[in-house]
């Protein structure tokens, strides 16, 4: 099957403001709690008529081998599934830092899965694309219908959260990513339950970083990640923490004035890549 028109989508990242690491699972897998918040920070995908006869990505990044790259594994899996062949040229343009803890590679799957679906006139339901996704990573499910949710299990099983106000976030990434592996490399296990049903910032200034359990293992490692704490809030931030197991670190401030002043103390550090954005309750691909 050949694609023959042309669509642009934008893929969201996501914060976790809290991870509980249950316990190690015979897998090797971990039993997690976390929520996650897709956020106004975008990737954004365009596809379009194959120039020659097999489907190419064409990256602004160097991404490494192609067919390890979550969008083509989002196109392997739908031809795999529907047994149909699509040829087409996918454009992705990264905004997202890998890496990061944003969940950038995962939303770019989930997009790619929505709207393959949906231009080839697949007809999968939303089960099946869910299903489709759960092989390719554990948070591309998530991305499906990105939306506040809970998580659990690998982070696989989901729970819609309620809706709130749009968080105002500055997300700090200081030049270098953290591996899923060296994450949990000697990760603690706490087996607490974070229990968060309010998401305003006048509750969120009250919780600590430690609600990340991956927060005081990574810190020794890469010291600059309290740095980059330290100075969201000496800039006004009413909270700071770990986003995920990346190395990002985001402030939640009570307004956008202040997020923006904050960002316009800190862009110009040197190494460090800094987001403004704000949370959202819903995204759609098409």
């Amino acid at each position: 099957m050949e694609l023959t028109r042309t669509t642009t989508i934008q893929t969201p990242a996501k914060v976790n403001l809290f991870i509980d690491i249950l316990n190690r699972r015979t897998d090797g897998y971990h039993e997690l709690r976390t929520d996650l918040l897709p956020v106004s920070l975008f990737d954004q995908i365009t596809f379009s008529p194959p120039a020659h006869q097999q489907s190419e990505l064409i990256c602004n990044l160097n991404l490494g081998r192609a067919e390890e790259n979550l969008v083509v594994k989002a196109i392997r899996g739908l031809e795999t599934y529907s047994g149909k062949k699509l040829q087409l040229t996918v454009n992705l343009e990264k905004n997202i830092p890998t890496g990061g803890g944003l969940g950038g590679g995962s939303g770019n799957a989930a997009g790619t899965l929505v709207t393959l679906n949906r231009l080839f006139d697949l007809h999968l339901a939303k089960a099946e694309l869910i299903m489709i996704a759960s092989k390719i990573g554990a948070d591309v499910p998530f991305f499906i219908q990105p939306k506040p949710s809970f998580a659990e299990g690998i982070g696989d099983i989901l729970t819609a959260s309620s809706k709130h106000e749009p968080l105002h976030l500055l997300l700090i990434y200081p030049g270098f990513p953290i591996s899923t592996s060296v994450a949990y490399a000697d990760c603690y296990i706490s087996g607490k339950h974070t229990e968060i049903t309010d998401y305003s910032w006048q509750h969120l200034k009250k919780l600590s970083p430690e609600i990340n359990d991956f927060w005081t293992t990574l810190i020794d490692k890469f010291p600059v990640l309290k740095e980059c704490r330290y100075y969201l809030l000496r800039e006004g931030a009413a909270m700071a923490g770990l986003s995920g197991s990346g190395s990002t670190v985001y402030g939640i401030f009570p307004e956008e004035k202040s997020r923006d002043r904050c960002y316009a103390a800190l862009s110009t550090i040197d190494d460090w890549r800094c987001f403004r954005c704000e949370s959202l309750n819903s995204h759609a691909y098409l």
